[in-house]
């Protein structure tokens, strides 16, 4: 709903951020017709621009463009535990809309440089789980906690309650004493106390909504930046762009205007009457034209004795370079966002004017923003878990920091695949790269050495067992090998443990598996037993026979290190 230009924040600075932040809903929701027709009325000369604004081009907006491709943080949901407690059931904080709801959040914040999530929890109505509400930056006024300038103590929404405008006022920065108020806006556009009418159960005084088990009260209101800084809003960043992406629309429009009235030969008459034409009235201007069409036809006489003439002037206006011209002023603004020239494709399959941010380009910024939405998102779920925990009596941790969260990556084109597969195949034939750190490489969410090791062991393991099945039985009848002939593998160890253990023979890729294994713990890359078990779980060997096939490795013996010199 729109809101009255009478309804404004008390200090100047807030008008100011409302003002340009409401712009860019606009530009991201399609609502800015009257935006572009104040930016052609401010470049042009009114003549000029009362025929443009009759239908101003809005089908070019870099600004909702840009964000929309660079909104990629939550297009996955992530990964989210407790360091202390993995195994913790999330689901009243981790809500099945939770997620999905973020998309939203992260494009305002991205794009209006912040934007605020709400948190209820409807105990009223039996609720089970946390509620949130994603909140426009222009509606709302934030004051900071005293001593994190970066973080919201009070904050007050406009809100259209029942036909009237109110303030809903919530402020925590004096914990002993904090604040809820419902403030009606009367006739006289003054502020009144109705907490009494929308809120009776709230009018008391230490009346407060929420609270944390300690008695605590709890600010339900959490503030998404687009990086990591020291104050609450930084709504001016980026306004280079919101300007431009006005300035364009206007551009366009007149590019629109020129194709159709100045993209071809203008005619003239010199010394010649003609019985057409009328007079028009143009911003107050009046001007004689001769509407024409590919059915007319004109008349002409002469004014004088040596006859008059007609003639044609050249095209005044070229759409091709004009709108080359438009292209690279868009491609221009996307600076403003956050990217590198670098970032921007255009193939031939594409339009000619639409910027493309690449995939790397998306992964790049959205690594960027991820230290901010993450601390973010873990005071959204401590908050959620305060709630919880007072309303259900779970035990969810109520310290932000013991949220683990892992935001997923966007995942490589197929030709993004196939070129790092490539130059990681290079690095390994060239003895530069191990084939540890290029399984890391190809499969990031592999968190250790260990893990990656484990994980080749058992594809060596596989193989081996598959090569075996596939091999041809020997059977009694065949004829026995010459000397020369290598023997057949020896077979795969019973899974007993028998009590006189003798040492398991292996064939050759089980044996280059255990050496493996063995050589780890030499280099110090594995635990002794930590080794001994995966010999044991892998090979299906005894535990004594892995003992045995460790040898001395790990209780003081290590591979030499090579010396300098």
């Amino acid at each position: 709903m729109l809101i009255p230009q009478t309804i404004q924040p008390a200090h100047q600075s807030d008008r100011d951020r409302w003002s340009e932040q409401a712009l860019r809903y606009r530009l991201l929701t399609g609502k800015h017709r009257d935006d572009v027709i104040k930016a052609i009325q401010d470049q042009f000369s009114l003549e000029l621009a009362a025929d443009m604004v009759i239908s101003p081009d809005l089908s070019r907006n870099p600004y909702r463009l840009i964000y929309q491709q660079l909104n990629v943080a939550y297009n996955e949901p992530p990964e989210v535990h407790i360091q202390d407690d993995p195994d913790a059931d999330l689901a009243p904080v981790v809500t099945p809309k939770l997620w999905a709801q973020q998309q939203q959040t992260s494009l305002w914040a991205l794009s209006m440089g912040e934007s605020l999530v709400r948190i209820d929890w409807k105990h009223w109505a039996g609720a089970t789980e946390a509620s949130y509400r994603v909140v426009q930056p222009d509606q709302v006024v934030v004051y900071a906690m005293p001593d994190e300038p970066d973080q919201p103590g009070s904050v007050e929404e406009l809100r259209y309650r029942g036909g009237v405008w109110t303030w809903e006022v919530w402020d925590v920065r004096d914990p002993a004493n904090p604040i809820f108020r419902i403030d009606e806006i009367n006739e006289q556009k003054e502020r009144v106390d109705a907490t009494a009418k929308w809120a009776p159960e709230l009018a008391g005084d230490g009346a407060y909504p929420y609270r944390a088990t300690d008695g605590s009260p709890i600010l339900p209101w959490v503030l998404y930046h687009r990086q990591v800084g020291s104050r609450l809003w930084n709504w001016t960043n980026g306004i280079e762009l919101t300007d431009g992406a006005l300035k364009l629309c206007s551009l366009w429009t007149f590019w629109n205007d020129g194709y159709i009235n100045c993209a071809y030969p203008q005619r003239y008459a010199l010394d010649v009457d003609t019985q057409a034409g009328v007079s028009r009235t143009i911003a107050g201007t009046p001007v004689d034209v001769v509407p024409v069409d590919r059915k007319s036809i004109l008349k002409f006489s002469s004014k004088g004795p040596g006859g008059g003439s007609l003639g044609a002037f050249t095209a005044s206006f070229d759409p091709m370079q004009s709108a080359e011209a438009l292209r690279l002023y868009e491609q221009g603004l996307a600076v403003y966002a956050g990217l590198n020239p670098s970032d921007l494709q255009v193939t031939q399959a594409q339009s000619g004017y639409a910027i493309v941010v690449s995939r790397e380009g998306q992964r790049r910024a959205q690594k960027m923003v991820e230290p901010s939405f993450r601390i973010a998102d873990q005071m959204l779920l401590a908050t959620a878990a305060k709630m919880a925990n007072f309303y259900t009596g779970s035990k969810l941790s109520e310290d932000p920091r013991e949220y683990r969260i892992r935001y997923r990556s966007m995942k490589p084109s197929i030709d993004e695949m196939k070129a790092e597969a490539d130059l990681i195949r290079a690095e390994v034939d060239l003895g530069v790269l191990s084939k540890l750190e290029a399984l890391r490489r190809l499969h990031p969410e592999i968190e250790s050495d260990e893990d990656a090791l484990d994980r080749l062991l058992r594809v060596n393991q596989i193989e081996a067992e598959l090569a075996g099945i596939a091999a041809p039985d020997v059977t009694a009848d065949d004829t026995a090998p010459a000397d020369d002939e290598a023997a057949p593998a020896v077979p795969m160890l019973p899974t007993g443990e028998p009590e006189n253990v003798q040492l398991t023979a292996l064939n050759g890729a089980q044996v280059q598996a255990a050496q493996g294994i063995v050589q780890a713990v030499a280099d110090g890359m594995l635990p002794r037993q930590s080794g001994v078990e995966m010999l044991s779980s892998f090979f299906n060997m005894p535990q004594s026979t892995a003992e045995q096939i460790m040898g001395e490795v790990g209780k003081g013996f290590q591979t030499p290190q090579p010396t300098e010199g």
